[in-house]
């Protein structure tokens, strides 16, 4: 991608987190370039084609950021996980935001998310049953088959929309990822061994910002 193209992307996720995705018009992402309107619809004609390659730009971004050699290493636990999405979350907000409008305006959009839940939620089953190895989480009961799955999706749920539903409480945005994973402790809890509060207690208690 070039030089231009890149430009353009990081000044739309600027505008759209400030503003909402809605409220920004391609002209004012032009100017927010420093670009010409003719030189930005050279590169992207349409809004379309702006979100679909900024979308493009926020996957490249999540994968860079998970580390599949660390999420699976001998000393990881669950709320690095989350911790790592609320991090990406808030830095493109705009869309966790606006999911609803943005999938339904964009329907292609919506495949790609799909293929992301699908491998976000299987990600953190992985963790589960790695965590439940090392000692982290009590075994599933044997009367309830399927409850984590349950609870896999129950904390990816809680990842996706945590924004959303902060934004309506008016959370203090500096605390906000904090207030998340504590969030997703709680979640977790009833779940846990021990020696798996211990752990989750200790990386709270460790976490810089």
């Amino acid at each position: 991608m070039n030089k231009t193209k890149q430009k353009i992307i990081h000044a739309s996720i600027k505008l759209y987190n400030e503003y909402g995705f809605s409220n920004v018009l391609n002209q004012e992402v032009a100017k927010a370039s420093d670009i010409s309107l003719s030189n930005f619809n050279y590169h992207f004609p349409t809004k379309k084609d702006l979100i679909l390659s900024v979308c493009a730009h926020l996957n490249d971004e999540l994968e860079k950021r998970i580390s599949r050699d660390k999420l699976f290493s001998g000393n990881f636990i669950g709320l690095e996980i989350t911790k790592i999405f609320l991090e990406f979350e808030k830095d493109f907000k705009f869309f966790y935001l606006d999911t609803y409008n943005i999938l339904r305006q964009y329907p292609v959009i919506k495949q790609e998310m799909v293929r992301h839940v699908v491998n976000a939620v299987e990600m953190i089953k992985n963790l589960n049953f790695m965590s439940i190895g090392k000692g982290y989480l009590k075994p599933e009961p044997v009367d309830k088959p399927g409850l984590y799955d349950h609870v896999a999706h129950q904390l990816w749920m809680h990842s996706h929309f945590w924004f959303a539903q902060a934004d309506m409480r008016n959370l203090d945005n500096k605390t906000i990822i904090m207030q998340g994973l504590e969030s997703s402790f709680a979640i977790s809890y009833p779940y846990l061994t021990e020696l798996g509060i211990e752990k989750y207690r200790e990386y709270l208690n460790n976490i810089n910002f």
